[in-house]
């Protein structure tokens, strides 16, 4: 049985992440910034006895170390971390906020630096830490188009590259990190007109998750496991 976290649990691909390997049989352990408004994800922490649900907020450092220090108190060690919490504003250029690119790269980007750096500790040897991306962080993809998600776009290349820089170390410890698009998703975020279905996109992610070796640390990838250019 694998231990599973999964950050920003709460709805959506996260949720459902939990989900799968909750029936599948593996120790979860969800997180998002409120547990005790996050009715979907108590409610399978009823169903299974399988998935504990912890608070944490990416943009606070401390509740990621507490976290962390909990595990490694228990002598616990986590196999698959999904590095999924994140957000997205929609403004058009003209209209753009520094609250907004703030706040978006301080989830999408400082978020996901601490989450790697705090939990490092506590992962498992071949463990994977995957980083829940987006085709529009690819400058071959979304260098020339505009659009109302610029600062999720920018977010998303600035994690991939925390990824390239923080993959050497990660696989020295014999901890495997990628950066993984889930490809366009029928969530809150992704909107009804999405090519894929929640459990479509989770379900091709866990393939792929399971077939990644040290030999892909540092790849941005989508959920199919094919490469995306940079």
């Amino acid at each position: 049985m694998a231990t599973i976290l999964v950050t920003g649990a709460s709805r959506g691909i996260g949720l459902e992440l939990a989900c799968q390997h909750a029936e599948a049989g593996d120790s979860v352990i969800a997180t998002c910034r409120d547990p005790d408004t996050a009715n979907a994800l108590n409610h399978l922490s009823q169903s299974f006895d399988n998935v504990e649900v912890e608070a944490l907020d990416v943009v606070d450092p401390l509740t990621i170390l507490s976290l962390a220090s909990l595990i490694s108190k228990r002598g616990d060690k986590v196999d698959i971390l999904y590095s999924n919490a994140g957000m997205a504003v929609a403004e058009a250029f003209g209209e753009w906020t520094a609250d907004a690119f703030s706040a978006t790269l301080e989830t999408n980007v400082v978020g996901c630096a601490m989450i790697l750096q705090g939990f490092a500790k506590v992962m498992a040897q071949g463990g994977k830490i995957v980083n829940v991306s987006s085709k529009m962080g690819s400058f071959e993809f979304m260098g020339n188009l505009a659009g109302e998600l610029t600062s999720y776009a920018v977010s998303k290349s600035a994690l991939n590259m925390l990824v390239r820089q923080s993959a050497p170390s990660l696989k020295s410890q014999g901890v495997l990190s990628v950066a993984l698009s889930p490809g366009w998703v029928k969530t809150d975020m992704g909107g009804q007109e999405a090519d894929l279905t929640v459990t479509e996109s989770v379900e091709a992610i866990r393939k792929t998750v399971s077939e990644l070796s040290l030999e892909d640390a540092g790849k941005f990838i989508d959920y199919t496991g094919e490469e995306i250019p940079w």
